[in-house]
């Protein structure tokens, strides 16, 4: 076909739209940054209040649980107060969305707040590992240990089995027992204990030679060897029953960190959607002017 000198050729225009990613990093990581430094500074100060709780005294001393509760509340306290320090100052400095409505704005206001709680979990979890973090870790784990460990270091210093066969094996004849019979007494126990009772035969052959080598008849020698059976399955329910109380206290301590994580994830979206409608409500209608 020809083509004179009126005819017009329109070409085809392509708009090169500016294409940008919704999430900003830079308020993100900035908030996630305050987070951290917020809830590393709040752990040493609460490491040191709980501290203050214990004492080798277990008169002066708090109670392993209101150790525990106190402590399950201030880590509540410090991530609440850290996440939403962060995400306040994420939406406050995340840019305006003009082309969005007040209803989209807020969503992604709050999608940048989880983001500066999930950022900041990272970051704790990384600090937590560093020598900056060390004094509040190591605080924390003698807060625990100072808590559950004093009754232990009093009344458990000394192996109750020890103790017992010390008791059985005393003598007040001229024939001590040997290190051969403590041993063979030791292995008595301990199968005892594993069984639940002590065989007759057992007790008898054992109150036969403690009789001998201490002086004292077989009667007392088997009330002294009952005696010590009794005192170790005291001592072995005791720690059935600290073993059980450590059980649970990990479990509610994996609810309680997982029930803060969540709330500080609420807390961070909340205070980021706060931080951008004051970012709004401050905007001004000129930005030249």
């Amino acid at each position: 076909m020809s083509m004179s000198g009126t005819d017009v050729v329109v070409a085809p225009v392509s708009v090169n739209k500016e294409v940008r990613s919704y999430v900003q990093w830079g308020p993100i990581i900035g908030g996630a940054v305050i987070a951290t430094a917020i809830s590393t500074i709040m752990t040493v100060f609460g490491s040191a209040i709980g501290l203050s709780m214990v004492s080798a005294n277990l008169e002066k001393s708090a109670s392993v649980t209101a150790v525990a509760i106190a402590g399950a509340l201030w880590a509540l306290w410090v991530m609440v107060s850290a996440t939403m320090a962060g995400g306040y100052l994420a939406g406050r400095m995340r840019q305006p969305s003009f082309d969005a409505n007040g209803d989209e704005r807020k969503v992604r206001d709050a999608t940048h707040g989880l983001l500066v709680w999930a950022t900041g979990a990272l970051l704790i979890a990384f600090v937590a590992t560093s020598t900056l973090f060390g004094a509040a870790k190591t605080a924390v784990s003698g807060v625990a240990n100072a808590s559950s460990g004093v009754a232990s270091l009093v009344s458990q210093n000394v192996d109750p089995l020890a103790m017992a066969l010390d008791n059985v094996m005393r003598a007040n004849g001229q024939q001590p027992p040997t290190a051969q019979e403590r041993e063979e007494a030791s292995r008595i126990f301990i199968g005892a204990l594993a069984n639940g009772k002590i065989e007759q035969g057992d007790r008898d052959y054992l109150a036969s030679r403690l009789a001998a080598r201490s002086g004292i008849s077989e009667q007392d020698a088997q009330k002294r060897i009952d005696d010590a059976y009794a005192r170790i399955s005291q001592a072995k329910e005791t720690a059935k029953q600290a073993a059980e109380r450590a059980r649970k206290m990990a479990v509610l301590t994996a609810f309680l960190t997982a029930a803060a994580l969540l709330v500080g994830a609420a807390a961070a979206a909340w205070a980021a959607t706060l931080g951008g409608e004051h970012r709004d409500e401050n905007l001004r209608a000129d930005p030249t002017l």
